[in-house]
């Protein structure tokens, strides 16, 4: 093989390097892409990031309900009634991004978990 022969088998090589980099950082800034397989494939987890999201930005379901209740002459009026708020329902939201949010802070959980466990390995080590 003579040497122009190589450097176009190189040049040729080169742009084939380029094309498949270049289609590479094409994918990955296709944000409608990836959340269009990102719906797909796990729909159930995108329904319940809504619902709890629409939760959340509908408010509460309970509202605190303030009375005045009259008193006789000379006494001050009196609050009653307010609501007491259902705890279940903030620990389901709670629960519902937590799931959402787990496979996002999984890598760095993990990450931090591999790292603890080296130094706890190297302490029982010495």
């Amino acid at each position: 093989m003579s040497n122009k022969e190589a450097i176009l088998e190189e040049l040729r090589r080169s742009r084939l390097a380029i094309a498949r980099d270049t289609a590479a950082v094409v994918e990955e800034f296709n944000i409608y892409g990836k959340l269009k397989r990102s719906v797909t494939t796990r729909p159930f987890a995108w329904l319940g990031g809504a619902a709890a999201l629409g939760y959340i930005f509908a408010g509460p379901k309970t509202k605190t309900i303030t009375k005045t209740v009259p008193q006789k002459s000379g006494s001050p009026a009196r609050k009653d009634g307010t609501a007491v708020k259902d705890r279940r329902y903030w620990l389901s939201t709670a629960f519902g991004l937590f799931k959402l949010a787990l496979p996002f802070v999984r890598p760095a959980l993990s990450a931090y978990a591999a790292r603890r466990l080296g130094e706890f390995s190297e302490k029982i080590g010495r």
